[in-house]
């Protein structure tokens, strides 16, 4: 298994965002990279960044720097290209652990590389993480997703979960890869996790993310 981290520098919303200090003087990436080097050969582990000074994080943990090419940072590049894009740049053929930095509240790695382990790669293509979620939806036209309004109201435990994906972690086969392109295979094996879970994707998002990780840290 090698794992590529997708730490652009580039970010129109959240300045920096994977690279400016997040926690105890650590960026998102510091903290990513801390959980992924316990678990697997540093030697098996890049960071695919655009600008080259970030290859001092690389040196720092002891890991590979793959200078990107910068359109597979663009938002007007397609998605499909920037995943084979950066694939492309991780040598041999080994299973790929395709992930960013924006969920620092999610810490099991292990767990699904033992479940990929034993997973029948005919049978499943990828492995991606879910997050279950019972709540009170609505759609565009405000009815109900899953209940309904009046005596047949059901309780939250009673809702069918709808999935949530953040797109932060996946596995994907080589072979997967080179065919679509694509951070869900086409015979995915969906993994839920019931870890909290913040998408930084905005300012906002950014402060609630560290108010979140400082209070499991704390607790933890």
């Amino acid at each position: 298994m090698k794992a590529v981290i997708c730490g652009k520098a580039g970010s129109s919303r959240v300045k920096l965002k994977n690279y400016r200090p997040f926690y105890n003087e650590l960026s998102l990436t510091d903290i990513l990279l801390s959980k992924l080097v316990r678990i697997m050969d540093k030697r098996d582990i890049f960071l695919s960044c655009e600008l080259i000074e970030y290859q001092s994080v690389a040196k720092t943990w002891g890991i590979n720097f793959v200078h990107r090419n910068e359109k597979y940072t663009l938002q007007t590049t397609n998605n499909v290209d920037v995943v084979k894009g950066i694939c492309d740049d991780i040598p041999g053929d080994d299973d790929i652990l395709f992930c960013s930095c924006v969920e620092p509240l999610f810490d099991e790695y292990s767990k699904i590389f033992e479940i990929w382990d034993k997973l029948d790669k005919e049978e499943f293509d990828s492995l991606n993480v879910v997050y279950p979620h019972k709540h009170f939806y609505l759609d565009q036209n405000f009815n109900p997703i899953g209940f309904g309004f009046g005596y047949w109201h059901k309780y939250s435990q009673d809702l069918q979960p709808l999935y949530r994906m953040s797109w932060a972690t996946e596995i994907l086969k080589r072979e997967s890869i080179n065919k679509i392109s694509y951070m869900v295979g086409a015979k995915p094996y969906w993994y839920e996790s019931y870890s909290p879970v913040v998408d930084i994707d905005t300012e906002d998002d950014w402060k609630l993310a560290q108010v979140m990780y400082n209070f499991y840290c704390d607790k933890g």
